[in-house]
C-alpha cells in the first residue's frame, strides 16, 4: 500500500513539472502578445503626412475611453459591491450535513456481556443554520442514528432514531438590534456610493483637464497664426524697403533694421511652432492618441474654437452646487455616516453578554426507519431554556470606543476645513470668471483700436510721416493686442471650466452620464 501511494505521489509529481512551465509559458505568450508594441506601424505612419481634425467632444471621448487611471477607479465600486455581499454573506443560512458510519468490537470484562462486544453505529445529519439581522441565531437540525450491537440486553436491536430539533439564541444587550448586525453592510455600501463618488471626481478631472489641454492647444495654434501673420508685414514692409532703398529714399540702417525684424519674426515663428508642435503632443497624450500608430504624428486641426458668452455666476447658486454636487464633499459625508456607525458598535460592545437560549425536539424510536418517523409526536420531546451572561473584564473595549470618538472628532475637523476651502474656491472661482470676463471686454477693445491705429500709422507711412522704426513698433503692438485678446478668451473659458469642477458640474454642463 506505501509503495502504491509512492507511485500516485510520483506520477502527481512528475506531471506538475511538466504541466507548470506549459501553463507558465502559455500564460506569458499571452502577455506578451497584449503588451507587444509594433514599431513597424508608427514608423510606417511616421512617413505619411496626415492631417487630424479633431473637436473638443472627440477629445474628451478619446481621454475617457483609454484612460488607465479611470480603468483602476472604475473597479473600486465593482469591489466595494463585493464587499457588500460579504456582508450579506452573514445572514444567509448555511445548510450542513454529515454521515457517519462507526464500527467497533472489544474483548468484554463483564459475565454479564458477551466475551466479545459488537456494535455499529450509523450517524446521518442535516441542518440549517444562520444569523437573523435582529441578532437572533437558529439551528434547525434533522439527526438521524442507526445503532446495532450483539447485546441481548436492548428491547430493540437494532434500533433508529430521529430527532428533529430547533434552537434559538437571542442577545439581549451586546449584539442585538439591527444596526450592530447590520453595520458591515451599512458600511459596505456607505463605501461603495463613496467609491462611486470618487470614480466621478476622477471623470471630472480627467475631462477638466482635457478641454485645458485642448484650449492650451489653440492659443498656442492661433500665437502661431499671428507670428506668422507679423512675419508676413514684417516681409512686406521689407520688400518696399529694399524697394526704396534701390532708388535712394532710405539708408542702409533702415534696410538693415527692416532685415532684423524680419529675423526677429522669424525666431518667433519657429518659437510659436515649436510650443504648437509641443501642445499638440500634450493633447495627443491625455487623449491617449499617442498610443494609435495611425495618427500618433499627425497634425492636428482643431474644429471648436473658444467662445465668448457671458455667463450670469451667482455666488450663492455656486456654493449651493459645490455641497449639493461635489463628489469629494459626498464622500467625506459618507466617511461621517460610516464613523457614526462604528461609534455605535464599538458603544455596543461595553455592555455585557446576556443571551437567551431555548431549545425543542422530538424524539422518535423504531425497529427500522419508517417506524421511527410515525413516533415523532409530542409525546417524545425534550426542550431546554436558559440564559447566558458575561461581562469583559479589562479596558481593551472602552479604549477602542475612546478611538472610534477621537477618529470622528478628526473626521468632523477635516470635514468643516473641507467646507471652508470649498466656499473660499467656489468664491475665488466665481471671481475669477468676473474678472476674466472684463480682461476679454478690455482685450477686445484694444485688439480693435491697435488694429485701427496699425492701419492708419500705415497710411502714414507710406507717405513718410513716420519712420521704419515707428511702423514696426505699432505692428508689434497690433500683434501683442491680438495674442493679448487670445490669451484673455483663452483663460475666460479656462475659468469656466475650474468653476464647473469647483461646483461638481463637470459631467453634468459636457453631458456626460455615468453607467452605473
Amino acid at each position: 500500500m506505501q509503495k502504491m501511494m509512492q507511485k500516485i505521489l510520483s506520477l502527481i509529481t512528475l506531471c506538475f513539472f511538466v504541466c507548470f512551465p506549459v501553463y507558465l509559458l502559455a500564460e506569458t505568450t499571452e502577455n506578451e502578445q497584449q503588451m507587444v508594441f509594433n514599431k513597424e506601424a508608427f514608423i510606417k505612419s511616421a512617413k505619411q503626412k496626415r492631417v487630424l481634425r479633431i473637436g473638443l467632444v472627440d477629445c474628451i471621448a478619446y481621454a475617457l475611453k483609454n484612460n488607465s487611471e479611470i480603468k483602476i477607479k472604475d473597479i473600486e465600486p465593482k469591489l466595494k459591491e463585493d464587499d457588500v455581499k460579504i456582508g450579506r454573506a452573514d445572514f444567509e443560512p448555511t445548510f450542513s450535513a454529515d454521515y457517519m458510519l462507526k464500527d467497533s468490537s472489544a474483548e468484554s470484562v463483564s459475565s454479564a456481556y458477551p466475551e466479545v462486544f459488537k456494535n455499529r453505529d450509523i450517524d446521518f445529519n442535516v441542518g440549517v443554520s444562520g444569523k437573523l439581522i435582529s441578532g437572533t441565531e437558529y439551528d434547525i437540525d434533522f439527526f438521524n442514528e442507526r445503532y446495532g450491537s450483539n447485546l441481548t440486553t436492548y428491547r430493540i436491536n437494532p434500533y433508529y432514531t430521529i430527532k428533529p430539533k430547533i434552537t434559538i439564541t437571542q442577545p439581549l444587550f451586546r449584539d442585538f438590534g439591527m444596526l450592530v448586525n447590520r453595520a458591515d453592510i451599512t458600511i459596505a455600501q456607505n463605501n461603495k456610493q463613496a467609491s462611486v463618488a470618487s470614480f466621478k471626481d476622477r471623470v471630472m478631472d480627467v475631462v477638466r483637464k482635457t478641454k485645458i489641454v485642448y484650449y492650451n492647444c489653440i492659443y498656442c495654434l492661433e500665437s502661431y497664426f499671428i507670428a506668422e501673420s507679423s512675419l508676413a508685414r514684417a516681409k512686406a514692409l521689407l520688400r518696399i524697403n529694399k524697394a526704396r532703398y534701390a532708388k535712394g529714399l532710405v539708408s542702409s540702417i533702415d534696410l538693415l533694421e527692416a532685415e532684423t525684424a524680419t529675423a526677429q519674426r522669424e525666431k518667433g515663428l519657429i518659437f510659436a511652432e515649436s510650443n504648437l508642435k509641443k501642445a499638440e503632443d500634450d493633447l495627443k497624450l491625455i487623449t491617449n492618441l499617442i498610443d494609435d500608430p495611425q495618427v500618433w504624428d499627425a497634425q492636428l486641426e482643431l474644429i471648436d474654437k473658444p467662445g465668448f458668452e457671458l455667463r450670469e455666476v451667482k455666488l450663492t447658486e455656486a456654493l449651493e452646487n459645490a455641497f449639493s454636487f461635489r463628489p469629494d464633499y459626498q464622500s467625506q459625508k459618507i466617511d461621517l455616516l460610516n464613523r457614526n456607525i462604528k461609534i455605535k458598535v464599538a458603544e455596543n460592545t461595553l455592555l455585557p453578554t446576556v443571551d437567551l437560549s431555548g431549545s425543542f425536539g422530538l424524539n422518535g424510536l423504531g425497529k427500522d426507519y419508517q417506524e421511527a418517523v410515525d413516533k415523532v409526536d409530542l409525546d417524545y420531546r425534550d426542550w431546554s431554556v436558559g440564559i447566558k451572561f458575561s461581562l469583559p473584564w479589562g479596558g481593551g473595549e472602552r479604549a477602542k470606543y475612546d478611538q472610534r470618538k477621537l477618529e470622528k472628532a478628526q473626521a468632523l475637523i477635516a470635514f468643516k476645513r473641507l467646507e471652508q476651502n470649498i466656499i473660499l474656491e467656489v468664491r475665488n472661482k466665481v471671481r475669477e470668471i468676473d474678472i476674466q470676463y472684463r480682461q476679454v471686454q478690455a482685450a477686445t477693445i484694444l485688439k480693435e483700436k491697435e488694429s485701427k491705429n496699425y492701419k492708419a500709422q500705415k497710411e502714414r507711412y507710406a507717405i513718410g510721416q513716420i519712420s521704419f522704426h515707428n511702423i514696426l513698433d505699432y505692428q508689434e503692438r497690433m500683434a501683442e493686442a491680438e495674442l493679448d485678446y487670445i490669451k484673455a478668451l483663452i483663460d475666460y473659458n479656462i475659468a469656466l471650466i475650474e468653476l464647473d469642477k469647483a461646483e461638481g458640474l463637470t459631467l453634468v454642463k459636457n453631458d456626460i452620464i455615468l453607467e452605473e
